[in-house]
């Protein structure tokens, strides 16, 4: 898949709190590292109990080497010299990648630092574009 090239300035929801530059694109296997310590911060804050936690090689396999992916996921990303991602958005179909079928959201996560910049708004917006 493509990567998207657009950056997108956000503005701040709250006074005196900087914009950020992010990028929305599709996660490829390279991010799934990065994804999945946002996945533990998110299990973290959520208090999701470790019995319906993916471990590491689980959600690598089911969501990115696997012909047909359990869960699809978009990220952001910072743009500075390094690819930094603050935020992603995990959703499946109930049947095989069909269009037209329901979108489900699984996980919505932006590392707190992040928030209240519109990035949840943006990956939101992302995912049900694909609708």
């Amino acid at each position: 898949m493509s990567r998207m090239k657009t950056l997108c300035a956000m503005e701040s929801l709250v006074e005196g709190v900087p914009q950020v530059n992010f990028v929305i694109c599709p996660a490829v296997i390279d991010d799934c590292d990065q994804i999945y310590e946002l996945v533990q911060e998110y299990y973290s804050e959520y208090g999701i109990p470790s019995s319906r936690q993916l471990n590491k090689d689980t959600f690598r396999r089911d969501g990115f080497e696997s012909q047909n992916p359990s869960f699809q996921c978009f990220i952001a990303k910072t743009r500075r010299e390094e690819d930094v991602i603050i935020g992603f958005v995990l959703w499946f179909r109930p049947s095989e990648n069909t269009t037209g079928q329901p979108v489900f959201l699984e996980a919505l996560y932006v590392s707190k630092p992040y928030r209240q910049k519109h990035l949840e708004q943006a990956l939101f917006e992302k995912t049900i574009q694909i609708y």
